[in-house]
């Protein structure tokens, strides 16, 4: 296969699978973008814990107004929140 002008190898490799959940501080002082799968984001608190953010935004039924994720922290001002809704 050429590609740009170089030959490209036939070679296979894995792919990698990147998620982020995010939300953004609801208090106006703060406005933190928070991923919701950093502990480091949510005041290192594992909220995935059992996959229970990751089985919900892979819902089999392809609805997203049950998901939720509930005392939420945010690291940088430490307001607690609660998530309720995804939107894609």
């Amino acid at each position: 296969m050429v590609m740009w002008g170089k030959a490209m190898s036939d070679s296979t490799i894995d792919a990698t699978l990147s998620i982020e959940v995010f939300v953004t501080c609801p208090n106006d002082d703060c406005g933190f973008y928070i991923d919701l799968l950093r502990q480091e984001d949510t005041n290192n608190v594992h909220l995935d814990d059992d996959g229970y953010v990751t089985r919900q935004i892979f819902s089999p039924s392809g609805e997203y107004d049950d998901f939720e994720c509930e005392e939420v922290t945010c690291s940088q001002c430490k307001t607690q929140f609660n998530v309720n809704g995804l939107s894609y």
